[in-house]
């Protein structure tokens, strides 16, 4: 596994570099802040169970604390920082799941550059997404089948996603006259997207937090994970 994130580590010098000397997307990039490498402290491939997968490090304030907040992540998901929120809330999806966030995860991004603005918002993840997709699929290939890959947030998967809905809910079966799921869970199929891959989205840390439809429904959605990885796996 180390060797396989110090190959991630020289792809990205040289992704930056490509990046650098592109007229149009560098002007999208803080080149300031370094690229983030991917989390995880498993000894072998063998032993993830989880992969996790987010959008960008970009911390989306021009606030002054934010800024010094963004110097300190220097990992996906800031999952190396115990009493960051984001960690938390990835240990709730592993514990929920049975699986160890320290031994059996591997945690990268699409977008594992800083961008200047909100990328999700602006069209800066379309633009990038084109550049960063071939990466995270050869990134995400050594990967077994029998390894659950799950999303976090929507801007994500509708970069990811080519066939089916790109809504989170959608998958979670939201029902919009009552508020509520009805319970028929959905993942999204490998040959529905770009790497793949059996693809379960869930809803962002901050989305989870404000929104109370993914709060109630998130264990239930978890349980619908554990459920269809085993059918998947027995076919």
């Amino acid at each position: 596994m180390k060797n396989h994130i110090l190959q991630i580590g020289k792809k990205l010098k040289s992704t930056k570099k490509l990046l650098l000397h592109d007229s149009i997307l560098q002007n999208d990039i803080d080149f300031s802040y370094d690229f983030i490498l991917p989390y995880s402290k498993a000894d072998s491939f063998s032993n993830i169970k989880l992969v996790i997968i987010g959008q960008d490090p970009t911390i989306q304030s021009n606030k002054e604390s934010s800024k010094k907040r963004q110097r300190k992540i220097t990992i996906t998901l800031d999952l190396n920082n115990k009493n960051g929120n984001l960690r938390k809330y990835c240990k709730l999806i592993c514990e929920n799941l049975d699986i160890d966030i320290d031994n059996e995860v591997y945690a990268t991004n699409l977008c594992k550059c800083v961008f200047k603005g909100k990328p999700a918002y602006n069209g800066v993840l379309d633009k990038h997404s084109k550049y960063w997709i071939p990466l995270l699929k050869k990134e995400l290939s050594v990967f077994s089948d029998k390894v659950i890959f799950i999303t976090l947030g929507e801007p994500l998967i509708r970069q990811l996603i080519f066939h089916s809905s790109k809504k989170v809910n959608y998958y979670w079966d939201y029902i919009k006259e009552t508020r509520e799921s009805g319970g028929d869970f959905k993942c999204n199929q490998p040959f529905e997207n770009f790497i793949q891959k059996r693809i379960y989205p869930i809803a962002h840390q901050p989305t989870w937090n404000r929104i109370n439809f993914y709060k109630t429904y998130l264990s239930d959605y978890l349980e619908y994970i554990k459920r269809n990885e085993k059918q998947s796996t027995k076919a």
